[in-house]
């Protein structure tokens, strides 16, 4: 029988999480499901640990990738086997609700949207207070988000939070009838190229309030780490954008000239940090007199130290996913 959703879970060395992840697949209260387990070349006890929570469960598919080819790759592995009406992404270090599956399916037929994307709540394992990422001015009831609503959510650094961390159920008919599939370039940044590729062909997308999806920090995931050269590759993902979808509408044009310059300041300041770090000062300061649009950023590293540091008398670190 074809299941209803299909959950994509990339891995790479989550040996000491993804079994809580399985876990929380295997508790959902909509039992139709079936789980790719794509590991990408691990070097952990990923693989057995895979195995071990996968036993008895024919749910559970795992996948080898031959070598590391980064999570948009696994992904793509996974997304080429799936058999459900619908696609889901579960990362191998994060937590989901027991009825999250059934709810963003209620929210897509419901409204009869393509995709949708459920609230997060955020934790760490510095006993750091669990924070709902949305906020209920942006979140509260449900919303639509239109493709410019969507560049314009995926500025970095910006007041609004990054709609592209969001892990948002997809229909499987639109996948297959757009061909669109993960940027196998991008190491970072890979599910917004994807879901914005997906609203300029057309899809609908629906913001689900309740936040069902528990989204781990820790030192080791990849979205929390920038690098220069991932930068450089989401900027010429947006020069591919702009060149390949449908032409844009002047505020769509508008939203990602704001996004592109966003990554500009960002790259700019990536740069001046990796100069100070290797001692070279007057070059880091050369960048920063010229960029006077990276001043704000010099201080974020202190002011997120300062709010972890109060956050961690709040709440218990690790939730139960409910």
């Amino acid at each position: 029988m074809r299941p209803e959703v299909s959950v994509v879970m990339a891995n790479y060395n989550g040996e000491r999480y993804l079994a809580a992840a399985i876990e929380s697949l295997r508790a959902q209260s909509l039992p139709s499901w079936e789980l790719l387990f794509v590991d990408d070349a691990s070097d952990d006890r990923s693989i057995a640990e895979a195995f071990a929570a996968a036993e008895g469960d024919s749910r559970i598919r795992i996948l080898r990738q031959p070598f590391n080819r980064g999570p948009a790759a696994a992904r793509n592995r996974a997304l080429a086997e799936t058999q459900g009406r619908w696609v889901a992404v579960l990362d191998s270090d994060d937590l989901m609700k027991r009825d999250r599956l059934r709810t963003l399916i209620d929210r897509a037929e419901q409204d009869k949207a393509e995709i949708v994307a459920d609230n997060m709540l955020m934790f760490s394992e510095e006993g750091c207070a669990a924070a709902i990422y949305l906020p209920a001015s942006f979140a509260g009831k449900p919303r639509w988000i239109d493709l410019a609503g969507y560049i314009d959510g995926n500025r970095l650094y910006s007041r609004v939070p990054d709609l592209g961390y969001l892990k948002p159920l997809i229909s499987a008919n639109l996948l297959r009838r757009t061909g669109i599939r993960y940027d196998e370039r991008l190491r970072i940044g890979e599910d917004y190229d994807l879901i914005a590729r997906l609203l300029a062909a057309g899809a609908r997308m629906r913001i689900e309030p309740s936040a069902n999806y528990f989204y781990r920090r820790h030192p080791h995931s990849t979205s929390w780490r920038m690098q220069v050269s991932d930068i450089e590759a989401l900027i010429a993902a947006d020069m591919r954008f702009a060149c390949e979808v449908r032409p844009l509408v002047p505020e769509e044009r508008r939203a990602l000239s704001r996004r592109t310059a966003s990554l500009r300041t960002i790259l700019l300041y990536e740069r001046a940090v990796d100069m100070i770090k290797a001692g070279s000062y007057g070059d880091a300061a050369l960048i920063c007199l010229s960029a006077p649009r990276i001043w704000p950023l010099l201080t974020r590293p202190v002011r997120v130290r300062l709010k972890r540091l109060v956050e961690q008398t709040r709440l218990p670190q690790s939730p139960a996913p409910a």
